[in-house]
């Protein structure tokens, strides 16, 4: 069985009502932390609305999956989270059969915090997850039983291409 996913975990409260305006579907993660799914026709449609022009900075090697880095991430978790500073990781899973990759960074606002948080668990750490006995912080917080992205995404491959991005 497969797992590929693409998300943001933003650490501490936002307002839902707005985030869902920009489909952000906030899932608590527990550790006052929240997930919500995104992926590269995503931020490419938020980063030409928003008409943001910046990337964020990320860790070489990941070339081996999409990395979404757009600077219109940090502008809608800003937005949400009624905040000039937010605290996130972005990451992502491409696994099928136990065969695959993973990679995440951490960032607060602009700022990679580290290029040597590249795996998801030690992210998660990192924005204050406490592995339970027995578990990484990944199968802590329950990410292992999201299998792939929502459908409700898919509309963004046309929203993307529409704007030629």
């Amino acid at each position: 069985m497969g797992h590929c996913i693409t998300a943001i975990v933003l650490k501490g409260d936002y307002d839902q009502a707005l985030a869902e305006t920009f489909d952000l579907y906030g899932i608590p993660l527990g550790f006052n932390l929240h997930l919500f799914f995104i992926d590269h026709y995503y931020s490419a449609y938020w980063q030409a609305k928003l008409e943001a022009t910046k990337l964020l900075d990320f860790a070489k090697g990941t070339d081996r999956l999409i990395y979404p880095n757009e600077f219109a991430l940090v502008e809608l978790l800003q937005m949400i989270a009624h905040s000039r500073f937010v605290t996130f990781a972005v990451i992502v899973t491409d696994y099928f059969g136990g065969v695959g990759d993973q990679f995440a960074q951490v960032y607060q606002n602009t700022v990679l915090v580290s290029p040597h948080f590249d795996t998801i668990s030690k992210a998660l750490e990192w924005l204050g997850v406490v592995p339970t006995k027995d578990l990484d912080a990944f199968d802590t917080v329950g990410l292992s039983k999201y299998r792939t992205n929502p459908d409700y995404l898919d509309k963004y491959d046309d929203l993307a291409d529409e704007l030629g991005v």
